[in-house]
């Protein structure tokens, strides 16, 4: 009877042995990384540097793919249905995260319910432009004129778009009445404001310290908490006397809302790595973005604080669309 026992304890023990060890999640070997914006655009740098970067560190291939279309909207429901296994990873950022849900009567995800957070990977601050002959030197003299007149137009590029929620956000925090004017060319938001037609506008920091040197334009306050060396002249908002304009255009990574733990931790370490390369941080500074690199709680904690600042300027804009 022992020697039964003992054979079928033998016999258990092999089978146990041979089976096949439980799945681990991990990252695949070939990642999507989604952006919402063109060939070309910023957003698609930042994603191409990511990539190349996420490379290097993970054992992962990763290929950026562009779905443009409703301000980085389409991008997100296309990865807000994707499988939940970690191959599809959008690059978010802060107008399809957290400007959409309280700008739009209805969405194709839900932001916050639709996807896991996996880092805060790199951001890129504002400069506020004005005509280069006969704009203010100052932004105290530029609200001090703003006051005194019955609407001041403020160039933007894009309905909802990060600049357009800025501009309201100043308006509304230095008391003038804004009146926001939309371009769909860049160049002819810069010529219109060079020429005096429209007051001032909010460019990201590379182009505005490009355009100022044709000198066009004049760039007297910029968003960051420190000085960009892009431009190292020009006062920062709460050197300004505008603290409430410390703003920044921010991108994050993001997964569907099922993917397993292990999966996005996976996909959190290449991601943290690659905000620790030399070249991959090189190119960074060079296109004007800082790198940043953050757990998911503190991206989930982050994004749930940019949700609630611009929800009540949004609100007091008036600003609601109807699809």
């Amino acid at each position: 009877m022992k020697a039964l026992l003992g054979a079928a304890l033998a016999a258990i023990g092999l089978a146990v042995a041979l089976a096949p060890a439980p799945a681990v999640a991990q990252a695949p070997r070939t990642i999507t990384l989604v952006t919402g914006f063109a060939a070309g655009t910023a957003p698609d740098t930042l994603a191409r540097i990511l990539a190349e970067a996420m490379q290097r560190a993970g054992n992962a291939s990763v290929v950026v793919e562009n779905v443009p279309g409703a301000g980085g909207q389409v991008a997100s429901a296309r990865v807000a249905r994707a499988a939940a296994d970690g191959a599809t990873v959008l690059l978010g950022e802060v107008g399809s995260v957290a400007i959409a849900p309280f700008a739009f009567a209805t969405l194709p995800y839900d932001p916050a319910k639709d996807f896991t957070y996996v880092s805060e990977v790199a951001r890129t601050n504002f400069a506020f432009a004005v005509p280069a002959q006969g704009g203010p030197a100052t932004m105290a003299a530029f609200v001090e004129a703003a006051k005194k007149a019955d609407r001041t137009l403020l160039g933007t590029f894009g309905v909802t778009s990060p600049g357009h929620i800025a501009a309201e956000l100043f308006a509304q925090s230095a008391g003038f009445k804004g009146e926001p004017v939309h371009y769909r060319a860049v160049a002819d938001g810069i010529g219109d404001i060079g020429r005096g037609q429209t007051a001032g506008a909010f460019l990201s920091v590379p182009l505005a310290a490009a355009q100022a040197r044709s000198g066009a334009i004049r760039i007297i306050m910029q968003t960051g908490t420190t000085r960009s060396d892009m431009l190292a002249d020009v006062p920062t908002a709460r050197e300004a006397g505008m603290p409430d304009l410390t703003i920044a255009s921010w991108f994050v990574l993001m997964v569907p809302a099922a993917t397993p733990a292990a999966t996005v931790a996976e996909i959190h370490r290449a991601a943290a790595a690659a905000m620790k390369d030399p070249a991959a941080l090189e190119r960074l500074r060079g296109a004007g973005f800082e790198a940043v690199g953050s757990s998911p709680d503190e991206v989930k904690a982050m994004v749930a604080r940019e949700r609630d600042r611009w929800k009540p300027v949004i609100e007091r804009a008036g600003i609601r669309i109807t699809n």
